[in-house]
């Protein structure tokens, strides 16, 4: 059977391909936790099980969507709750923050990519988002933006991998794409650190030396074995719009990589929802209208569309004012996208409050008694809040 259909209670007794190329110690998998079965979508496409016609029936449907879970289900179909994967998610969040920022330190020295380093580093972004994809998109707002190529490049892996776990790939296409995806800015480790780490606009001349980034990426690339080829197409392509105004080569949008079209959304979701010193960062949702507007000339049309269904209306980590005055910072997604879980941290006076949760796709009301509603989102620093900050100091997810 697919690997997207096994679910706690089966018993494996032969893989796709044989026992000694996999992970596995022993021939034969008793499947007792999720985690077994998330091994098993990455390494098989199916295998074969054996099971007795008691034990099928004894697993009801709802067991069955809950512990078996594929690359492209739904946030709704998500393994664990955001609570309980975000303490996880935050350690990997961290693990491969370093080890990003060591790779990409050692190739500025003149080392070789370690593909191996890469691979880990994003399986470990796949692993936790297939078990919950908004920990990770929480991780984006709040882990510390620097403008550093390191921390950027993570982050748009992690939303490169929600995008993609929403469009039914794979375990192993999810991992090929985080690959692109961590390596698109690699070219800009051969940039002075000083025009990195400028403050304010480039001058036309300093524009012209950074967007040489692309190719020199390529450059690095093509030359690296131990990362797959598809890898410099998209260094060398994230920059092309599908009007064919884009750089290095003007691409039209036939020609460019679909993984590279993907990976331009993430990358300026990234961008325009951190704040840069000549200009403040939008709010996730003004972010998600800015794309929405540059569909179909700067953004492939219906990968924006994905991209938003991704994230969310209101992604995680954004500070949203509710109909009553209520501020809150949106938990995670539910079912009905325009109505998500919120953390409520200001009063309608603005004033500190008790945190409390709400669920507003079940219909939870204030203390009038009347439903609560987002009025409008907000960018961080709105009324002195920073989402980083209040997590920091110990906002409870959930």
């Amino acid at each position: 059977m697919p690997v997207a259909d096994l679910r706690v209670g089966m018993f494996v007794v032969e893989l796709d391909k044989p026992w000694e190329e996999s992970s596995f110690m022993f021939q034969g998998l008793d499947i007792k936790s999720s985690k077994e079965i998330l091994a098993l979508q990455k390494e098989c496409t199916y295998v074969y099980v054996d099971f007795d016609e008691q034990s099928l029936k004894g697993k009801g449907a709802g067991q069955e969507k809950k512990a078996g879970v594929a690359a492209g289900n739904s946030r709704s179909d998500a393994l664990v709750s955001v609570e309980e994967e975000y303490s996880e998610a935050a350690k990997m969040h961290s693990m491969a923050n370093k080890t990003v920022s060591t790779l990409f330190e050692e190739i500025r020295l003149g080392a070789q990519i370690d593909g191996g380093k890469v691979k880990q580093a994003v399986d470990g972004c796949v692993d936790t988002i297939l078990r919950n994809p908004d920990a990770s998109v929480w991780l984006t707002r709040i882990s510390s933006k620097d403008e550093g190529t390191a921390q950027h490049s993570l982050n748009v892996a992690a939303l490169t991998i929600v995008m993609g776990k929403s469009m039914n790939m794979t375990p192993k296409e999810l991992e090929d794409l985080g690959v692109c995806a961590m390596l698109h800015d690699v070219g800009k480790t051969s940039l002075p650190i000083e025009l990195l780490q400028k403050q304010g606009k480039f001058t036309p001349e300093e524009h012209e030396q950074m967007k040489s980034h692309c190719r020199a990426g390529r450059d690095i690339l093509v030359s690296t074995k131990s990362v797959m080829s598809g890898a410099a197409d998209v260094a060398h392509a994230h920059h092309e719009r599908p009007d064919g105004k884009g750089y290095p080569r003007g691409l039209t949008a036939e020609k460019i990589p679909k993984y590279a079209k993907m990976v331009a959304i993430a990358e300026a979701y990234d961008v325009i929802t951190t704040s840069q010193s000549y200009r403040k960062a939008l709010s996730p949702s003004e972010a998600l209208q800015e794309l929405y507007a540059n569909r179909g000339t700067q953004f492939d049309e219906d990968l924006v569309i994905r991209f938003i269904d991704a994230v969310g209306i209101f992604p995680p980590g954004s500070i949203v004012e509710m109909v009553n005055g209520e501020i809150g910072i949106v938990l995670t997604n539910t079912k009905d996208k325009l109505r998500p879980k919120i953390i409520l941290i200001l009063d309608a006076n603005k004033e500190a409050s008790a945190q409390r949760v709400v669920d507003l796709s079940q219909m939870d009301v204030d203390n009038d008694g009347t439903v609560y509603q987002i009025k409008t989102t907000l960018s961080d620093g709105s009324f002195g809040i920073d989402v980083e900050d209040f997590q920091r100091a110990g906002l409870r997810l959930g």
